[in-house]
């Protein structure tokens, strides 16, 4: 067992996890060429394993440097690159036990990585709160100690750029709480539109959405006014889709799009007809898009896409790239609208000009199911696994489009993929058991479905579980057991006729 302590009080997130990996043989210079994307969260200062993960093939996302970005990383593509290195290690290596000591201080990103890498590969954790004079604790490398020995020289104004440059580069690789610690530390001696921007995205990324709009609020009212459109835009993505039920607002949303495209339209033409202008002005009619697709304007939607996409066509490639966004909304509009063969086309198109984001193909695959070529769904599926196997959505997919193949062995496989790659997903187990029920595995399905019936989950899951625990212990010569089980699901949701009917139908067959 190997004992580890967090650094205390670092601003730099995982360092256990650096710990950790490095005792076992994984490291920047020392690692299997599949993780190098994935080691970039916890090394984005390393200039050698960036160039390495720019000479691999990936998706614009992914390649683009830090000043093109335009999407970041979310939460769940943190917690995939966790899946892949805990689950390259354990296989190398076998099984890991891990000692955590002075727990109360461990970072929430290194905590957030052992616990995937407990739920989802299989390492033993234990954790205390008192100290263990055997732990080992992270050595800062030589550009992290540069980074350390800069926030000691705040409030020097020269240490603040870097460090808002530094905290910028976190952001890239999706180390947002990091980037959020760097922010902090500036904020105590100096306030700028910059480290606004900062906060306000690094909070986005990790869902805390009244936070971000905090400080997307700061940076509105201190910037000039391409800060407050950028600003504006970003507060308007809170309001009509980051924000949790309750909080969305899509007129507050409008609002605040078209206030920010006042501000653009008021800059001199000369700067209007800058790229990085256009890319705002795009994107800010690519958000109203949104906003008309929610309201039920789809066909408005697709004509302000495919103005975006041909406003974009005039830049610079550097710009033009982000074509990609508007032609996988556009997709959808069709989709939306019943135009299958068009979203099709559209995302063969999106697909040619960036074949490496497993995300489109899976929306690709949905296209071609819902058309009725389910070879070429599961064509789409296979390839998005291929590209990123750590993603549940490819299994879970691939599974039901192999369910509805007839290959109830195969989409079972995948169904328990997507499972073991995300358990907090209530339907990926539910479907899990619904293979195994399928191709006759009663045993093993009514050990995942004990106790699985409860209101922590939607009323279509409770349904689901409930019918196919009766199902499981009828094949198992249960009935009072079936009974039971749709009796404590109808306490659950008294006015479900479906589960009612199913009561209904068990207690027939048991007189």
């Amino acid at each position: 067992m190997l004992t580890v302590a967090p650094v205390p009080h670092s601003p730099i997130s995982f360092g256990v996890v650096k710990t950790i990996i490095e005792y076992l043989g994984v490291s920047p210079e020392h690692h299997n060429d599949v993780l190098t994307q994935s080691l970039r969260i916890l090394y984005p200062l390393d200039s050698d394993l960036e160039r390495a993960a720019r000479a691999q093939t990936q998706s614009l996302t992914e390649s683009a440097t830090t000043d093109e970005q335009i999407r970041f990383f979310q939460h769940q593509r943190a917690r995939r690159s966790f899946i892949r290195v805990a689950h390259s290690i354990d296989e190398e290596v076998g099984p890991i036990s891990i000692h955590v000591s002075n727990a109360n201080l461990l970072d929430i990103a290194s905590r957030e990585f052992l616990t995937v890498a407990v739920r989802v590969c299989n390492w033993s954790v234990t954790m205390e709160d008192s100290t263990s004079p055997q732990a080992c604790s992270y050595t800062p490398g030589e550009s992290e100690q540069h980074l350390l020995d800069l926030l000691e020289t705040l409030p020097n104004g020269k240490a603040q750029d870097e460090i808002l440059s530094l905290a910028f580069e976190y952001i890239h690789v999706g180390d947002a709480w990091t980037a959020i610690e760097l922010g902090r530390w500036v904020q105590r001696f100096t306030h700028s539109p910059r480290l606004w921007n900062l906060l306000a995205l690094a909070h986005a990324m990790l869902g805390e959405t009244i936070e971000a709009e905090f400080y997307y609020d700061r940076w509105s009212a201190m910037g000039v006014p391409i800060d407050a459109a950028r600003a504006l835009y970003g507060k308007a993505m809170l309001a009509v889709r980051h924000h949790p039920d309750g909080l969305r607002d899509i007129d507050l949303g409008a609002h605040l799009l078209n206030t920010a495209l006042e501000l653009i339209q008021t800059l001199p033409a000369v700067d209007r007809k800058m790229d990085l202008v256009v890319f705002d002005e795009v994107f800010n009619r690519n958000g109203f898009a949104l906003v008309m697709f929610r309201r039920g304007d789809v066909t408005g939607a697709i004509s302000l896409l495919r103005w975006g996409i041909d406003a974009l066509t005039s830049t610079s490639e550097k710009v033009a790239i982000h074509r990609s966004v508007l032609l996988y909304n556009l997709a959808q509009c069709y989709q939306k609208m019943g135009d299958l063969n068009s979203a099709i086309d559209t995302f063969r198109d999106l697909i040619s000009v960036d074949p490496h984001m497993p995300e489109y193909h899976l929306e690709a695959a949905k296209c071609y199911a819902l058309n009725g070529n389910l070879g070429t769904a599961l064509k789409e599926c296979r390839q998005a696994i291929l590209l990123d196997d750590a993603l549940a959505q490819s299994w879970h997919l691939a599974g039901v489009y192999e369910g509805l193949s007839g290959n109830h062995d195969a989409a079972t496989a995948a169904h328990r993929q997507a499972f073991r790659l995300d358990p907090d997903t209530p339907g990926y187990l539910t479907d899990l058991v619904y293979g195994l029920v399928l191709t006759g595995g009663f045993d093993e399905a009514a050990r995942y479905s004990d106790g699985w019936v409860d209101s922590g989950v939607s009323t279509r899951e409770i349904e689901r579980r409930a019918s196919l625990s009766a199902e499981i212990a009828l094949r198992l010569g249960q009935p009072d057991r079936a009974l039971n089980a749709l009796d404590h699901a109808l306490e659950l949701r008294p006015q479900s006729t479906h589960l009612r009917g199913n009561r209904d139908q068990v207690r027939r067959l048991n007189r």
